[in-house]
C-alpha cells in the first residue's frame, strides 16, 4: 500500500483493523513488512463513528 499498511487487532472478534500511515512506519513498508507479520504499534487516534483507528509504529518504539 503506498499510503501505509493495515493492521488487524488480534484480540478483537470483529476483526477490527487500523492504519499505520507511511509517515508512522519505521521504514518503507515495501522494505520490511509482509502479509502476516506481527507489528508493535501505538494507537494514536480513535474515530468511533467511522470505526477507524490510527496507529504508529514510530511512537510505539519510544
Amino acid at each position: 500500500m503506498p499510503f501505509g499498511v493495515f493492521v488487524r487487532i488480534e484480540d478483537r472478534e470483529d476483526g477490527f483493523e487500523g492504519l499505520v500511515h507511511t509517515d508512522e512506519l519505521d521504514q518503507s513498508p515495501q522494505d520490511v513488512i509482509e502479509v502476516g507479520d506481527a507489528l508493535t504499534v501505538k494507537i494514536t487516534d480513535v474515530d468511533l463513528v467511522r470505526r477507524r483507528i490510527a496507529l504508529s509504529q514510530r511512537q510505539a518504539d519510544r
